[in-house]
């Protein structure tokens, strides 16, 4: 399955990143997404259907934001 990495701000926080991973393994197409609080790395393991552009935007519904 392919994978996609991106900087999310915000996500040093364990609540925020614990939301994050609950929240955005529902979003269509997403089967596991990985955070690492120290930098705010996040690994999206997801199907060929997955959109990020309306993740990106999803994250931001959350109060988070992809660089």
């Amino acid at each position: 399955m392919p994978q996609t990495l991106i900087k999310v701000s915000g996500v040093g926080n364990e609540d925020n990143a614990r939301k994050l991973v609950a929240e955005g393994e529902q979003f269509p197409g997403v089967r596991l997404i990985n955070v690492n609080t120290n930098d705010g790395r996040v690994v999206i393991t997801h199907t060929d259907t997955f959109d990020l552009e309306s993740f990106k935007h999803k994250l931001a519904e959350w109060g988070l934001s992809a660089e």
